[in-house]
C-alpha cells in the first residue's frame, strides 16, 4: 500500500485478515469487509488535519474527521473506533482526558496525539496513560502510519481479548451462585475441608457442587479450573482495581460514559 513500508503493510493485513500480498489502496477496498480499520481524526490546525487524512486515506483506512470534541463524545457512546488520531496541546486535551479515564477499565482506546514540542509535560503523562505514541509536529508521515497501525494491532488484541472474556463469561453464566463460590475457592488453592469451614457446610456437599462445577464447566482437572480463573482476572483488569479502591456507581460500563467529559 502507498506509504506503508513492508513490515506495516503485513501488520496491517494481519489486522484486517488480507492476503499479505495486497500491494494498493484499491486491491485493499475491493477485499475489505465491514471489519476494515476506522480512524478518527481531530485537530485543531486545519492543514495538518488536513494533511493527515489525506496520508491515512492513501493507505486506504477509513477515516472521519471530526470538528470538535464534543462530536467525538457523542459519537463514542454509540461504536468508538479503531484508532482516534487527536491533537495535544493547551486547548486540545481530549486525548488526555480519555487516556487516563480508561486506565485500568476494561474498554480502552487506542489513542496517538500529535504535540506541539513546547508541550512535554503533557506528552510524558499521555505516553504513562498509554497513549500508542507522541509524535511532534510536523509530523513525519512514515512515523504516523507506524504509529496508527500500531494502535490498529492493539484495538484487534483488545476486541480479541473482550470475545474471549465473553466467552469465559458465558461458561460461568451456568453456576450457581454457591457452585461460583466453590469454583473460586477450588481455584485459588483451597482444600474441600477449608472450603466447607468457609462457606459453612459440610465437606461431603462442597464434593457435590465441586462435581457438578467440573461437570458444568467440561474441566478434567483442578488445573482447568485456575486456567478459567486467570482468563477471569486477567480480561478483567477491573477487578485488580477494586481491591485499591471503592467500587463508583456504573462499574463496567465504557469509561467515557462514567460523568461524562465536559464537550
Amino acid at each position: 500500500m502507498a506509504g506503508l513500508r513492508s513490515r506495516e503493510c503485513d501488520e496491517l493485513a494481519r489486522i484486517v485478515y488480507l492476503p499479505t500480498d495486497v500491494t494498493t489502496a484499491h486491491e485493499a477496498q475491493s477485499l475489505a469487509s465491514n471489519g476494515w480499520p476506522r480512524v478518527w481524526l481531530l485537530d485543531h490546525d486545519g492543514a495538518t488535519c488536513a494533511t493527515l487524512e489525506q496520508l491515512l486515506r492513501a493507505t486506504a483506512i477509513e477515516v472521519e474527521v471530526f470538528e470538535d470534541r464534543a462530536s467525538i463524545l457523542e459519537r463514542l457512546e454509540q461504536q468508538p473506533p479503531n484508532c482516534m488520531v487527536l491533537g495535544l496541546g493547551p486547548r486540545e486535551r481530549l486525548g488526555l482526558e480519555l487516556l487516563e479515564r480508561a486506565q485500568g477499565r476494561a474498554e480502552r482506546l487506542a489513542i496517538v496525539l500529535v504535540s506541539r514540542a513546547t508541550d512535554v509535560v503533557s506528552s510524558i503523562r499521555a505516553m504513562k496513560a498509554g497513549a500508542v505514541d507522541v509524535l511532534e509536529r510536523p509530523v513525519d508521515h512514515g512515523a504516523l502510519l507506524a504509529a496508527v497501525v500500531r494502535g490498529l494491532a492493539r484495538d484487534a488484541e483488545w476486541r480479541e481479548a473482550r470475545s474471549r472474556m465473553a466467552d469465559v463469561t458465558q461458561k460461568l453464566e451456568v453456576l450457581t451462585p454457591r457452585e461460583r463460590e466453590v469454583f473460586e475457592l477450588v481455584a485459588a488453592g483451597k482444600p474441600n475441608k477449608r472450603i466447607a469451614v468457609e462457606l459453612g457446610t459440610s465437606e461431603k456437599t462442597v464434593k457435590v457442587h465441586r462435581s457438578r462445577v467440573m461437570h458444568k464447566l467440561r474441566a478434567s482437572s483442578v488445573v482447568d479450573l485456575v486456567h478459567l480463573s486467570d482468563q477471569v482476572a486477567r480480561f478483567r483488569p477491573e477487578r485488580r482495581a477494586h481491591a485499591r479502591r471503592a467500587v463508583a456507581p456504573g462499574e463496567g460500563a465504557p469509561a467515557w460514559s462514567q460523568s461524562p467529559l465536559r464537550a
